[in-house]
């Protein structure tokens, strides 16, 4: 029955997710482009989609929601593992430590020099943000990596145990 109601929930999020997606991204390619006038004396003549913002606030939230529920799944399965399987759980906060360790690391590998951007004048150019950015983009690049070995590489790996 709990299964059940799981299955139905989580099927019923990623439907509505699916949804607001695809609602934005038709007003994003069909909402048409910002006017001559509204924009930036270095920008005119370039096309500019008028719901720009709606499309990155959406990215947003999407990423900021897998975060945090990741990190609270993380931590609520590293507690009740711990009441029965503690070396699983150890396990578990192991990997939690390491993906701290590579977003410490690819923070340092980050470059903090600000970038010449033609019409741009916010807030976001600074070191900090463009080290953060870096940090996810490296990331990323060593998570694929690692998933694409562990695909290459388990089949492998499943044989040479059964043996």
């Amino acid at each position: 029955m709990a299964v059940t109601k799981i299955h139905k929930t989580s099927k019923m999020v990623l439907y509505i997710t699916i949804g607001i997606t695809l609602i934005v991204l038709a007003l994003f390619f069909l909402g048409g482009n910002v006017s001559a006038e509204k924009q930036l004396p270095q920008l005119v003549g370039l096309q500019e989609p008028r719901n720009t913002d709606i499309l990155i606030y959406w990215t947003y939230a999407l990423v900021a929601v897998t975060i945090v529920l990741l990190l609270l799944f993380s931590i609520s399965g590293f507690f009740s593992s711990l009441k029965t399987n503690r070396k699983g759980a150890m396990g578990s906060l192991l990997v939690i430590i390491a993906m701290a360790a590579l977003f410490g690391i690819t923070y340092t590998l980050g470059s903090g020099t600000p970038l010449n951007i033609v019409g741009y004048t916010g807030p976001d150019n600074v070191p900090g943000t463009l080290k953060m950015t870096d940090m996810w983009i490296f990331s990323i690049y060593v998570m694929l990596t690692l998933v694409i070995l562990s695909i290459l590489f388990a089949p492998l790996l499943s044989k040479s145990k059964k043996k």
